[in-house]
């Protein structure tokens, strides 16, 4: 079909040589730009992110965001369903690799429906409260320490473990936020605690 795979590195914490995680794949790699970086709360995996210079399709722009529940997932559901799926039938009986995305993204997202719990904002509304300017500092600072430990990682140096341990307390300041419901206060004990160990 002509597709190319855009995500070159190991996209685990941490990662082991040569295993790529995530798959991201097109028939035009030259209109896309990947970037991977720093996990998502107490997430083992990066998180990738794809630009691409396609134009989409106009949609309503009345439509309301959609919050997904991962970690209340059915996973055992659905990889029954996924396994039970009539594939070649449903998503490759098309030689289009086109018409096949749009099939494969079609029964993801009925996956998704069925198995993880979602609730729908409404416009104008927030669907994190709790991240407040103190945590958009945070998130900089969690990423500041992904990238020394990645830094530290592929120079092979001697303090990567004590990058490592960095990086923890980072996605903790913010779920702790979020429980609470406000970062204020986690915010200055990450700047008393967290600073001196991530240089």
């Amino acid at each position: 079909m002509g597709l190319s795979q855009l995500v070159k590195q190991a996209t685990r914490v941490p990662d082991v040589v040569g295993h790529t995680a995530n798959c991201l794949l097109t028939t035009d790699p030259d209109r896309c730009i990947i970037t991977v970086s720093s996990p998502i709360g107490a997430s083992d995996h990066c998180l990738v992110k794809s630009v691409s210079s396609f134009s989409p399709p106009d949609c309503d722009s009345r439509g309301e965001p959609r919050m997904w529940r991962y970690k209340s997932t059915d996973w055992d559901e659905m990889r029954h369903f996924f396994a039970c799926y009539p594939w070649q039938q449903v998503c490759f009986s098309s030689e289009d690799p086109s018409s096949c995305a749009d099939a494969i993204s079609d029964v993801v997202r009925q996956a998704m429906e069925y198995y993880i719990p979602y609730s729908d904002v409404p416009v104008g509304g927030s669907a994190h409260p709790w991240f407040n300017a103190d945590g958009a500092e945070a998130e900089k600072r969690k990423h500041s320490a992904f990238l020394a430990w990645a830094d530290a990682r592929d120079r092979k140096a001697p303090d990567l473990s004590s990058k490592k341990r960095a990086f923890k307390p980072c996605c903790q300041v913010l779920q702790k936020g979020r429980k609470k419901g406000s970062l204020r206060s986690y915010y200055s004990y990450w700047q008393k605690t967290l600073c001196t160990a991530i240089w």
